[in-house]
């Protein structure tokens, strides 16, 4: 037995990720680490198919990867499956990136594959270096202790990952050794991707100030995994105390824990809350009237007496919120919390907004105007000013830069149906104060880390 199939044989006995006779779907590229696992797994006696994804993204250079898998399967006598994808398409419908929606395809196909066989797992070929490099990655752009402890082993889905204790050296060397060929992804080394970025120049950079940094980050990428694990048992000794009743969290054991904002967000996170909208609970906890409420995606949160109510929001609340621009002033949203007012235009000082505003004139609105918040849909538009015609709210998205998150939690200010602000970002023109005459209503977004 070669080295690097006594390395899995380990990682598997050690992480419980699989046992013989139970079906193993490998996550086959054709990339040299999937190639290896297929390999070294078929080695070690597993009942083993394959899966592969062509993303129709490199033209010739996928349907050539797609011929190389179905032939190694076939000299292989290992049974295989294949889904083609339009990415591109699906990432511009969706407003995501290639590489999120090229993730959400693949492991959606997974889902349904591990859905229709119970008792199998699918295996894919992260190993030692996907570690550092995620770890860096989640470094790079804020994380807490579990985006620092890196990819599990197994997940709750039933996928697992039997090469973590591999390093890319061990996996070529590996595949040196069999005089097994793979195939390379050209997309691997542009460096316009950022693990790419990381992998060929970060990583290599760390290694100049400390030669052993692959294993010096792999010893602490463990030594943090157990953190995580005392972390989470704390937590949970915490979260009973703090939440004796279900839907009902005591805010002054929370207050009293040793960091309220860590322990509201571990109790908040599995109902949609981020960490900067905890955040902003936490730190406005002790000033915080009775009533005020916070939204997240699917749940609502109501400081009550003593006591922060947690409860689900019914669809048709999620889908559309309706204002009374007369009866009240403000709104919270899961965004942060939107005021607006409403006067004369002629006792305007300027028609300019700030970064989080929007001005309208109230005579275009209408008497009673309809006005509602609610999620995006698909067709939804705006005219901002500065162009002529509308503009898909897909396309604002991709033009400017917004993140997956981003897209995710946008809520859209309409007039009926129609949106007229993208709130916090794009107004429509279309409602414009044009005359110094009849009365204007003027909104603001506070978003959550300023309230």
């Amino acid at each position: 037995m070669l080295p690097l199939e006594e390395t899995v044989a380990r990682t598997i006995a050690r992480y419980r990720l699989a046992s013989l006779g139970q079906p193993i779907y490998i996550a086959l590229s054709g990339g040299t680490d999937s190639v290896a696992l297929l390999r070294a797994m078929s080695v070690l006696g597993y009942e083993l198919r394959a899966l592969h994804c062509n993303f129709s993204l490199r033209g010739e250079e996928s349907d050539a990867d797609e011929q190389f898998v179905r032939s190694l399967c076939h000299t292989h006598a290992i049974p295989l499956e294949v889904e083609r994808y339009q990415t591109e398409a699906y990432a511009q419908k969706h407003g995501i990136s290639i590489e999120m929606a090229a993730r959400e395809l693949r492991y959606a196909w997974f889902a349904r594959i591990l859905s229709a066989h119970p008792e199998a797992h699918v295996a894919v070929a992260h190993n030692a270096d996907d570690q550092i490099e995620t770890m860096l990655l989640n470094l790079s752009m804020g994380t807490g202790i579990r985006g620092l402890s890196g990819m599990p082993y197994r997940r709750t889905d039933r996928i697992v990952r039997p090469l973590m204790d591999c390093s890319r050296r061990d996996i070529e060397a590996y595949m040196h050794a069999l005089g097994q060929p793979s195939r390379e992804d050209s997309s691997n080394s542009d460096e316009v991707y950022r693990r790419n970025y990381i992998r060929h120049k970060l990583i290599p950079a760390f290694e100049q100030l400390n030669p052993s940094f692959r294993q010096s980050s792999g010893r602490t990428i463990e030594h943090l995994r157990g953190v995580e694990a005392i972390y989470l048992d704390a937590i949970e000794l915490l979260k009973r105390a703090v939440m004796p009743t279900a839907g009902q969290i005591d805010i002054a054991r929370l207050m009293s824990t040793p960091h309220p904002q860590t322990v509201l967000y571990e109790l908040l996170r599995p109902y949609g809350f981020g960490s900067e909208q905890c955040h902003a609970i936490a730190q406005s906890l002790p000033d915080l009237p009775s009533g005020r409420r916070f939204l997240s995606a699917s749940h609502c949160l109501i400081r009550s007496r003593g006591v922060l109510e947690l409860g689900e929001i019914e669809q048709e609340r999620l889908e559309i919120t309706m204002l009374d621009i007369l009866e009240s002033r403000y709104i919270d949203l899961p965004i942060g919390r939107l005021s607006w007012e409403v006067g004369s235009v002629k006792m305007l000082n300027s028609l300019r907004c700030g970064k989080h505003e929007a001005i309208f004139s109230l005579d275009k609105l209408g008497d009673m105007p309809q006005l509602n918040i609610r999620t995006r849909r698909e067709g939804d538009s705006l005219a901002p000013y500065g162009m002529q015609g509308r503009k898909k709210l897909r396309r604002i998205f991709i033009d400017g830069h917004f993140s997956h998150e981003e897209r995710r939690r946008a809520l859209l200010l309409c007039l009926g149906d129609q949106p007229i602000w993208l709130i916090g970002h794009i107004a429509d023109r279309t409602y414009a104060i044009d005359t110094r005459q009849g009365q204007y209503i003027k909104f603001r977004l506070l978003p959550l880390d300023q309230i």
